[in-house]
């Protein structure tokens, strides 16, 4: 059977849109990866609620947002299946394929929004791969999940709030923090000055950001990092940092990268929407229109997948997703439609006037952005950095050629982990500027692992 609209991932997006959709009367189903709603943000909230309640505390303002929405998202009626993973995507008629409960399953559909999110932008530097070496926001994930806390000595190394967000929770959770380690250098604040103006329309975010720096004053810090590299053999031993043009080593037992986020565009890619380079935030994007619509008609992006502008403004943008297919389906008037439409929209341009500051201050340094040679770019086929310059030079002038000469981004991970990195490489041994002229490697299914019995057992299931 079908259903009106399936819906891929259920965070603040996900959650808004299928929200909304059931205001309409539309037939929803919501698929997730996780066992809960509430995405990364909103990680957990559910139980987090629960556990302050059974404290005789209280979420602060934040998280009761968040558990407000997963509350009505609960009792919204929508059909929710947590621990789906979604493995294939076809458009024309739309065809989504999940994994749940060991079994596959494929639902067909009028439209699909896709609210799966944002990724850590992956960060080669010499020494990434050793064990003791995670990003900021697995950190966060164990502490939201399992309330563990990292053992030994901790350094975070990147840039972007997330890095600064996830030292503070790490503190006030007992952690041992011996550094914090920011590529960000005075000069990006200068630079960010001209946006300061349209910050001051999201304060809240402002004074959000005051309240971390003060929270991580005290730790051992450096700033405007021009290059890095972990140490160790068998494991972390360290951290190797020059600021000004003098190295210093310093000992940890973990260490946090973090160098800001990006669009998680696996999907829309799988289905060759078209994309574009946002040369501010460093990444590709899906192009949509004012409802959020993709080139491939009914096809929708919610959220940071479509690009980076926060929580508060995927809600928003969630709950635009699903106006036209409500309007198109008659659910909805066109004029209903459009004066929803507008407080929304007005909305979230002010939330995204305001990111402008955020993706000034915090752009990683081009230092960063470009593998060393020796740095170990695709982690599941082993290539270095060297390999791929040396593929270069042979003539593997894009990433299709370049697979075929080192297989980076053949392995387990499809790509995820490397192709930003091989992409400005490519860039750079080229002769141009990352600008996006090299596209990261293409997407095909499954976008997850599945047995063989389990492909030719895929059965139609219902929303």
């Amino acid at each position: 059977m079908s259903s009106n609209l399936v819906i891929i991932g259920a965070g603040p997006a996900g959650m808004a849109a299928a929200i909304q959709a059931a205001e309409f009367g539309l037939s929803v189903l919501v698929l997730d990866e996780q066992f809960a709603p509430g995405g990364q943000r909103f990680r957990a909230i559910e139980r987090a609620e629960r556990r302050a309640v059974r404290n005789g505390g209280a979420l602060d303002k934040d998280d009761a947002h968040g558990a407000s929405i997963a509350r009505r998202f609960q009792e919204s009626g929508v059909a929710y299946l947590a621990q789906a993973s979604v493995w294939d995507v076809a458009a024309d008629p739309f065809e989504v394929s999940y994994l749940h409960q060991g079994n596959s399953v494929s639902v067909r559909s009028e439209a699909v929004v896709i609210a799966t999110g944002a990724l850590e932008r992956p960060m080669p530097i010499p020494g990434w791969t050793l064990p003791g070496v995670m990003t900021a926001g697995a950190a966060q994930l164990m502490l939201k999940t399992s309330g563990r806390i990292l053992e030994g000595r901790i350094a975070l190394l990147g840039c972007g709030p997330l890095l600064l967000l996830a030292a503070k929770q790490l503190l006030d959770a007992g952690a041992d923090i011996v550094a914090l380690l920011q590529a960000t250098a005075f000069v990006d604040f200068l630079r960010a000055t001209p946006y300061l103006p349209s910050a001051f329309l999201a304060p809240k975010v402002l004074l959000k950001g005051l309240k971390l720096l003060g929270r991580t004053i005290g730790i051992n810090a450096a700033a405007s990092l021009q290059d890095a590299k972990i140490l160790g053999e068998d494991r972390v031993t360290g951290v190797e940092y020059t600021v000004g043009g003098r190295t210093t080593a310093l000992e940890c037992d973990v260490v946090l990268m973090h160098f800001g986020v990006i669009p998680n565009t696996q999907i829309t890619r799988l289905v060759r929407a078209d994309h574009m380079w946002n040369d501010r935030q460093l990444c590709w994007q899906p192009v949509t229109n004012a409802w959020r619509e993709t080139s491939i008609p009914n096809l929708m992006v919610a959220g940071d997948g479509g690009g980076i502008f926060g929580a508060d403004a995927a809600e928003l943008s969630g709950r635009l997703s699903v106006l036209n297919i409500a309007s198109r389906h008659g659910a909805i008037s066109e004029a209903t439609r459009d004066r929803i439409a507008y407080d929304l929209r007005k909305e979230h341009e002010r939330l995204a006037r305001a990111r402008a500051f955020v993706d000034v201050v915090y752009r990683p340094p081009a230092s960063f952005l470009r593998p060393s040679a020796d740095a170990m770019v695709c982690r599941c086929e082993e290539v270095l950095g060297s390999d791929i310059e040396a593929a270069i030079a042979n003539g593997a002038s894009g990433m299709r050629r370049l697979k075929a000469h080192t297989r980076a981004g053949m392995g387990p991970c499809r790509g995820q982990m490397c192709s930003m990195a091989t992409s400005a490489i490519l860039n750079g041994q080229l002769g141009a500027e990352l600008r996006g002229t090299v596209e990261p490697a293409s997407v095909r299914p499954p976008l997850r692992p599945l047995t063989i019995g389990q492909l030719a057992s895929t059965k139609q299931g219902r929303d």
